[in-house]
């Protein structure tokens, strides 16, 4: 009987197919887990001590080996030669847990499993002693995602366990998981693995698959990861790919992931210090023409102002170029902690930006005219508001009020409460007006004034919102405490 055509050609395909470097070089033994030292720790004892729980949390972002130490741990427990720290890899419940068709390794995917009906065929499962291994495994990824009345039905178990149950909750959110299960559970917690480690791996597999790559493109690659050896890894395999037979190197790496050359981020920079504001939008438009990444764009600009200011309050650097920088720009802590406060609140922003070329531009304008908006303290000595400053004259306080609105850019704000009525008796000054949003408005930066620019003394505002008729809403209500009627003052000495 000759051989079936059809299956012989599935056969060579089997052997042809390609294996992703994520999979090929995935971790087979608590050896090959890297970065992870405190949580193999843990496993092992667990293990070697006989201590083994039947309910276990690993925490942590993706890409940190939660599912894979899942299922080394499962291979431990249940290799023929086990429970061992070193499971075999070489007998058949090794062989299969890692082919993923162990039947005693039970896995499920909470994202798209996440009903309390899912959770009653497991315990349906759990109740019946394993089939071939020692003991049950069940993995449930993103564990978070389950719902209350799955977290119930599972609680069930967690609270009368059979001995040869093993239940491993993997979730990136374990804040999200019921006190009442993890509390039940030993929970373990997988931190972002170093850059240092991961350019250690990463030049393993690059031996092994015999790929040629720069140490500083292996550098950007695992700094890209973000702490992931597994996002580091396909970020290698897709260089990789993009490359062909040549040398991956660090301008290869850059042009893949968009990211603007080092000189062109400094260029930028030094032109919105010099504030510049033509330089810094013609360097800003042209990295939006050549593509490159504009949130890799501002991570590197918050990665030289974090070197920047170490260095100006005495952190030695071994980079010459941030030095060169300080050099040439004559940069200020100052300054250069305001840009990075910028930074940071753009970072949100940008989140519900429209688009990211126009924030960007708009960032970058904001930047340069940054170092223009005076300091508290410039305002202060501006104003003349020192520490011997006497508060006596209801004028001089109201009018430091208005300076003040106009001095940090709420112009219309200023306008509007400079023709209100006011009452100042002592430390206290009291806004009356018949406009609830205006109300609102000065209640948004009543703390700025009150904390930042009377510093030395205390002064307490209160805004009284006057009904014009008595069919209008009660805004005291709507407002809350902090908008309420001033019938009486008494005096208080708050400095």
């Amino acid at each position: 009987m000759g051989s079936n055509p059809t299956s012989s050609a599935l056969k060579n395909l089997s052997q042809e197919r390609y294996l992703s470097l994520a999979r090929k070089y995935r971790p087979k033994d608590f050896e090959e887990i890297f970065g992870q030292e405190v949580a193999v720790r843990i496993l092992q004892n667990s293990i070697s001590t006989k201590r083994i729980h039947h309910a276990y949390i690993f925490a942590g972002v993706r890409g940190t080996g939660k599912t894979t130490a899942a299922r080394v741990f499962a291979k431990a427990l249940n290799c023929e030669k086990g429970p061992t720290i070193s499971p075999c890899s070489k007998c058949l419940n090794c062989i299969q847990i890692s082919s993923g068709s162990f039947i005693d390794l039970i896995e499920i995917d909470a994202g798209s499993q996440t009903s309390v009906e899912d959770i009653r065929a497991i315990k349906e499962k759990a109740i019946y002693p394993p089939s071939q291994g020692r003991y049950k495994v069940f993995i449930i990824d993103e564990a978070h995602m389950l719902s209350n009345s799955a977290f119930n039905a599972l609680l069930k178990i967690f609270e009368e366990p059979p001995e040869f149950d093993v239940f491993i909750l993997a979730t990136t959110e374990p804040h999200k998981i019921p006190e009442t299960v993890s509390s039940r559970a030993i929970r373990i917690d997988f931190r972002k693995i170093p850059k240092e480690k991961i350019v250690e791996r990463l030049k393993i597999i690059c031996e092994q698959e015999k790929i040629e790559c720069e140490d500083n493109a292996l550098d950007l690659i695992a700094e890209e990861g973000d702490g992931s050896l597994r996002d580091s890894i396909s970020i290698l395999e897709a260089i990789w790919m993009f490359s062909g037979d040549e040398k991956i190197t660090q301008s290869a790496v850059e042009k893949f992931l968009g990211i603007a050359p080092r000189t062109s981020v400094y260029e930028l920079l030094k032109s919105i210090i010099n504030q510049d504001v033509k330089k810094s939008y013609e360097i800003s438009q042209g990295i939006i023409e050549k593509g490159y990444n504009i949130r890799r764009v501002l991570k590197d600009f918050a990665e030289i102002i974090k070197d920047c200011v170490f260095y100006l309050e005495g952190i030695e650097t071994e980079r010459e170029e941030v030095k060169r920088f300080i050099s040439e720009t004559n940069m200020q802590v100052e300054h250069a902690m305001r840009i990075y406060n910028a930074l940071i609140k753009f970072e949100e922003d940008l989140k519900f930006s429209v688009s990211d070329e126009v924030a960007f531009k708009m960032i970058v304008f904001k930047l340069c005219y940054l170092n223009r908006v005076k300091s508290i303290k410039e305002i202060l000595e501006k104003m003349s508001l020192s520490q011997n400053t006497q508060f006596q004259e209801p004028d001089k306080i109201f009018s430091a009020i208005i300076d003040y609105l106009k001095e940090t850019g709420r112009v219309l704000l200023a306008e509007k409460v400079s023709s209100l009525k006011y009452e100042v008796k002592d430390s206290l000054i009291s806004f009356f007006t018949d406009d609830v949003k205006l109300a609102r408005a000065i209640e948004d930066v009543k703390k700025d004034i009150e904390e930042f620019l009377f510093t030395t003394k205390k002064v307490q505002i209160k805004i009284k919102v006057e009904k014009e008729n008595e069919n209008r809403a009660d805004v005291e209500k709507i407002l809350g405490d902090d908008f309420v009627k001033i019938e009486r003052v008494e005096e208080e000495n708050l400095w």
